[in-house]
């Protein structure tokens, strides 16, 4: 029953120690991997972000340029037509009617890089609403032309581009934002970044813009590329982990069984050194049962030397020893009894 028990006991031992040395190396690798596939991923998203800000950066700066060439082509088409209308005796209003129709033309007939252009809005109430503004040049949509604007048109996502447009112009003079607007020459919907600034003579806002496509495939494609190498990841994690799990559980039962080798060593001597206690207590035991011992005071005849027993008898002091040890009596005569009682017998002392 013992050596029943001290077997489970022991099986009870090895299936703690490999399900804790297993689940410790698991947690292990599993943390490891995590750790690295979430730096990864941080940094994955930093060089995303750095490249998409690089990219819209630099499209930033072409639409600034693009708007502030094209005030100062509308600043240089009124002094010139004011010196061409110089002699002809023409009112105000004429020659401004005359130089806004000379630099629709011109900006009607603007193209920037791909297919991109310039428009214009009059701000008729700065306070916004229905009719805040009037389109006044928009080489996309010339049937458009001198429809009013409202700052709560949206886009397709919800956006209010009007109003954000009208805030910024109004607060800063320029904004940069975007929105979703049809690409020119299709009905395609689009992301669009546009920049817009505020020509105060005319209450005209001069704006361009970039559709974002490139760069929404850039960033979709490396969100993919992203996503791929964190799965690659996370499938040569899993193969490491398994790997790891399958070394780890040789060298721990290597490791058990040297282990169980030491402990059945040390085993075997406590079992033998436990039996050599048992055989010396054995004999030990059976050494006491076979010794009787007197204690006590025995009350002896101080003449004849007889022993009084428990019952108040008095006996020969070799019958009492006797009955009460397991000793045997052998009789003889000492040198000095033998010349006082046998004088005439010759006895030699050995």
């Amino acid at each position: 029953m013992k050596i029943k028990k001290r077997a489970i006991e022991q099986n009870k031992i090895r299936f703690y120690y490999y399900i804790g040395s297993i689940t410790s190396i698991l947690l292990l690798v599993v943390l490891i991997s995590v750790i690295y596939s979430k730096s990864l991923n941080q940094e994955y998203q930093r060089k995303i972000t750095q490249l998409s800000s690089g990219i819209i950066n630099e499209k930033k700066r072409f639409l600034k340029n693009a708007v502030d060439r094209t005030i100062n082509m509308i600043e240089s088409e009124i002094e010139l037509t004011k010196q061409t209308t110089a002699s002809q005796n023409m009112s105000q209003d004429k020659i401004e009617e005359l130089c806004i129709h000379r630099i629709g033309i011109r900006i009607r007939n603007l193209r920037l890089i791909d297919n991109g252009y310039i428009w214009v809005n009059r701000i008729v109430n700065y306070d916004g609403g229905d009719k805040y503004a009037v389109r006044q040049i928009h080489p996309n949509l010339p049937e458009t032309e001198g429809d009013w604007l409202s700052t709560n048109t949206k886009d397709i996502k919800g956006n209010l581009p009007y109003e954000v447009e009208l805030n910024g112009v109004k607060k800063n003079g320029e904004i940069y934002f975007e929105y979703y607007f049809k690409k020119m020459g299709s009905e395609k919907i689009a992301h669009k970044m546009s920049y817009a600034k505020l020509y105060k003579p005319w209450d005209w806002v001069v704006a361009t813009g970039v559709y974002l496509d490139d760069v929404d495939q850039l960033v979709k494609n490396e969100t993919l590329n992203m996503k791929k190498t964190l799965k690659n990841q996370r499938i040569h994690s899993f193969s490491v982990a398994i790997f790891a799990i399958i070394v780890s559980i040789l060298i721990l039962i290597r490791f058990e069984k040297q282990i169980s080798h030491l402990i059945q060593s040390y085993e075997k001597d406590i079992e033998d050194y436990t039996n050599n206690l048992l055989e010396e207590k054995e004999k030990t035991e059976q050494a006491l049962s076979q010794v009787k011992k007197l204690s006590g005071l025995l009350p002896i005849c101080g003449h004849c030397k007889k022993i009084r027993d428990d019952s108040g008898y008095w006996n020969q002091i070799d019958a009492y020893i006797q009955e009460h040890s397991e000793a045997v009596f052998s009789h003889g005569i000492c040198q000095e009894c033998a010349k006082k009682y046998y004088p005439d017998m010759d006895i030699h002392e050995e």
